[in-house]
Formats: structure tokens, C-alpha cells, sequence
């Protein structure tokens, strides 16, 4: 309980200055193209009742740090349900709410903030959604903003305008898209492929913190492509979709392949060789092949984006917040107590 108050204190009292501080005086600390954000989705040509995950993004022209933010989602709750989030950030430092298409992601930080460096993408966070079973096939559009960022010293930081993502719903076609091929190095992959097949399990070590599977289509002409290359902490099952979609993108296939990273001890009694390159590294966020000399103002085009490739190494247990009676409770409570501080500050800067 002491730790829950500490956290709503901590987190009005610093929305509550950076708020203050927008509203009533513009001057910042840092320069209008500090930070650019970005979000993207893994799979932009999903069939309904597909999983998919939008990806955060934060490309800062500088070197920042970030301990507070409020991120509010527009969706159509008619054909996306919202599934929960995944950072590799504690999970007492968020806090999330649905209601009629709009999410809010609370995050404050009651340690010393998450430290950017300049010139690098690096994934904040992922939203997980799931493509209603009911949904029409065409566009969909998911947009966002970020409001009351600020650093550990709750100075605040100009807010990007963020671009709505447009994903298009497609249905499972005549073409063909079937796998020819699926393996993994030197782990073995249950069942044994078959084209028909499309759920396989496969366990690794705990010293892999990254994977990357051999595939190749039955027809030349489709496109392989996975929802994610980083698993998530030694212990834990990470899903791996690996999605073949026709050269004219209205057929599709996707294989499941549930990835188990061993403990460390079920590793040793499995005679897994730990490699010196598998280890849990500090965060690489050029994965996805990204140069480190990228523009101030440049954000990675959709191709690369779409590769949820960002995502950090050093992935902790994974966090998923869903609602619950006591989230909304709470998230209420927050608000009102929110919108108090702020109205008090206001006055007071106002006399």
C-alpha cells in the first residue's frame, strides 16, 4: 500500500509541474526536435482473429532521459480488442486503462528514469491487440499521442506529433503459402516440419536472448516474415509468428513456433552449450541493421519499423497490464487526484 502511494504521488506530482509548466510557460529545456516518436505494427496485412502488436518508438536527437509519460491510443473497438502491453521496464511503473476504443498508458519511473542515447530507435513499448474474429476485411487506423513527458528532474520535454499507423484486415486466399522449409541452427523443432503443420514448439537455452529462424516459402514469389527476433526472459515461452503473405497480399498463412528459454538450470541439464554470443547483452538497437549515424529528425521508414526488431535485449520477465476492477479503480482515483494538483499549481502560478 505504501509503495502504491508512493507511486501516485511521485506520478501527479510530476505530471502535475510538467502540465503546469506546458500550460503556462512554452520555454523548454530541451530544443522542439529533441525527441521524434514513432509507432509501428509488426504485421500491417493481418487476417481477423490474428494477433498484433504496435510497437512504440522514442528516436531522440540527443542524449535524455525519460521518467514520466501519458500515452493515450484511439482504436476501433469494434474490430481490435486491446490484449495488454510488454516492456522490458519494471511493471509497477505502468499502469493502463480501456474504455470505447481509447487506451491510456500511465508510466512514471520511481527509480532514475530510462536513460536515450541520441541518434538510436529504441522501443519503449508494445501494445498487443487482437484482430476481432467479426471484423471487415480493408483499413484500419490506429493513432496516438504522448502527453506530460519529462525527464527525472521533471523538466519537460516538447511532444511529437506521433503518425497513425493504417493496417489493411485481409482474408485467407487461393495462392499458395505454405512454408517449403523451417529450422532453427542446431535446436530441434517439434513436430518435424510439415507444410500442414502450423504450431511447433522448440527449446534453447538461457543464454539466447535472440532468434531467428530458417524459412523459405513454397512459392518464390511470397514473403516470410516474423513478428519478433528477441525472446523474452530465461523461464518463459515466447510465441514467434512466422507469417507468409502472397505477392499480392490478399492470402496468407501464419506458423506458430512457441520458443521455451530454458532457466539456467533446466539449460545445464540439458546439455545446451551456452554461446559467448548468446548472452543477455546491453541493448543493441541496431538489430534490425540500423546505422548509428541516423539523421536528428530521421524516423525508420515502416519497413524497418514493421520488423519490431527495436525491442531491448535485456528483456526482464514480460509485462502484460489488462484491466481489472482494481486498475479502473485506481486509475480513477489517480485522475482525480491528478487533476486536483494540477488545478492547484495552475492557480498558484497564476496569482
Amino acid at each position: 500500500m505504501l509503495r502504491c502511494f508512493k507511486f501516485i504521488s511521485c506520478f501527479y506530482l510530476c505530471f502535475a509541474f510538467v502540465f503546469s509548466v506546458n500550460r503556462a510557460n512554452p520555454t523548454f529545456a530541451f530544443s522542439d526536435d529533441t525527441l521524434a516518436i514513432s509507432l509501428a505494427c509488426d504485421n500491417p496485412y493481418p487476417v481477423s482473429g490474428e494477433e498484433i502488436t504496435f510497437s512504440l518508438n522514442f528516436l531522440p536527437s540527443e542524449p535524455i532521459n525519460v521518467s514520466a509519460y501519458r500515452l493515450k491510443v484511439k482504436f476501433d473497438s469494434s474490430k481490435l480488442s486491446y490484449k495488454g502491453l510488454y516492456s522490458y521496464i519494471n511493471n509497477d511503473d505502468f499502469k493502463s486503462y480501456t474504455k470505447d476504443g481509447d487506451l491510456t498508458v500511465l508510466f512514471v519511473t520511481s527509480e532514475n528514469g530510462v536513460n536515450l542515447k541520441s541518434g538510436s530507435v529504441q522501443t519503449m513499448l508494445e501494445l498487443n491487440f487482437k484482430v476481432l474474429s467479426s471484423c471487415d476485411i480493408g483499413p484500419l487506423e490506429v493513432s496516438a499521442f504522448v502527453d506530460g513527458l519529462c525527464d527525472y528532474d521533471a523538466t519537460a520535454i516538447p511532444l511529437p506529433n506521433i503518425d497513425p499507423v493504417e493496417i489493411n484486415v485481409v482474408q485467407t486466399g487461393d495462392a499458395n503459402c505454405d512454408l517449403a522449409t523451417l529450422s532453427l541452427d542446431d535446436y530441434t523443432i517439434t513436430p518435424a516440419f510439415s507444410a500442414d503443420i502450423t504450431t511447433y514448439s522448440v527449446d534453447v537455452p538461457y543464454s539466447k536472448s535472440t532468434i531467428e529462424f530458417i524459412t523459405a516459402p513454397l512459392d518464390d514469389t511470397a514473403n516470410v516474415k516474423a513478428n519478433r527476433k528477441t525472446l523474452k526472459s530465461a523461464g518463459t515461452v515466447t510465441d514467434v509468428n512466422l507469417t507468409v503473405t502472397s505477392a499480392d497480399k490478399k492470402s496468407k498463412k501464419v506458423y506458430t513456433v512457441k520458443v521455451n528459454r530454458l532457466s539456467k538450470e533446466d539449460s545445464t541439464q540439458a546439455n545446451f552449450k551456452s554461446s559467448p554470443t548468446d548472452g543477455d547483452f546491453e541493448l543493441p538497437v541496431n538489430s534490425a541493421g540500423i546505422d548509428d549515424s541516423l539523421d536528428d529528425s530521421e524516423i525508420p521508414d515502416e519497413s524497418v519499423a514493421q520488423n519490431n526488431a527495436f525491442a531491448f535485449q535485456q528483456a526482464s520477465a514480460p509485462l502484460v497490464v489488462k484491466e481489472s476492477a482494481f486498475n479502473i479503480i485506481l486509475f480513477a482515483a489517480m485522475s482525480i487526484v491528478f487533476i486536483g494538483i494540477s488545478v492547484f499549481i495552475i492557480k498558484r502560478k497564476a496569482q
